[in-house]
């Protein structure tokens, strides 16, 4: 699922830029067809934060041991490199969901 997300009524795909806002925003309006969508990020991508975490506190852990003084600068500028590409990749990580009108679904009750 390494792809960015696309409108769930007419199928536009939705730019990096864009998508990182339709995220903060939660519910949006398609630019192309202006019918409203909620944003959702997969909970796999903790699935995939999990690796890059991983190689950082392992790749800490070997500088650690590796260099003869302590210094912390190294280790803080992998971690932070580590949590910029997971910060990076959320966009990808998303999908975009059709919001039901809420007539429709009163509707649909009244029809029950």
């Amino acid at each position: 699922m390494f792809h960015l997300p696309v409108c769930p009524h007419c199928g536009t795909v939705y730019r990096y830029k864009d998508t990182k806002q339709a995220i903060k925003n939660k519910e949006n309006e398609c630019y192309h067809c202006q019918k409203r969508f909620r944003a959702k990020v997969f909970p796999t991508i903790l699935v995939g934060a999990i690796l890059p975490v991983a190689l950082s506190i392992g790749l800490n852990i070997f500088l650690l041991t590796r260099m003869t003084k302590f210094r912390l600068l190294p280790l803080f500028a992998i971690t932070i490199g580590f949590l910029l590409v997971i910060y990076i990749i959320i966009p990808f990580f998303t999908q975009f969901k059709k919001i039901e009108d809420e007539s429709k679904e009163n509707n649909r009750k009244k029809r029950k």
